[in-house]
């Protein structure tokens, strides 16, 4: 995935203090809006449980990303991207 679509979907996650659902090649994980997100040059780092776990996904590892909408709104809404190869 993209390193600047990747910015933008952090970006919109913490604007909306929504979680971050990452999908990659390995596992699914939900980053809630209090952990540490940070945007490198070859891979996404979340430090999570008050620092005490510290994920590292490289972009091309990842296949899909979500920003999950508060749900009192209206139930199971989420935005995100999907990215497949080809």
């Amino acid at each position: 995935m993209d390193r600047e679509i990747v910015k933008r979907i952090v970006d919109e996650a913490r604007e909306d203090e929504s979680n971050l659902v990452v999908w990659d090649k390995r596992d699914t994980f939900t980053v809630e809006p209090k952990a540490e997100v940070s945007v490198e040059d070859e891979y996404l780092r979340v430090k999570m449980e008050d620092g005490k776990a510290t994920v590292y996904v490289e972009y091309d590892a990842i296949y899909k990303l979500v920003v999950e909408k508060d749900r009192s709104s209206r139930p199971g809404t989420r935005a995100g991207f999907g990215a497949t190869r080809g």
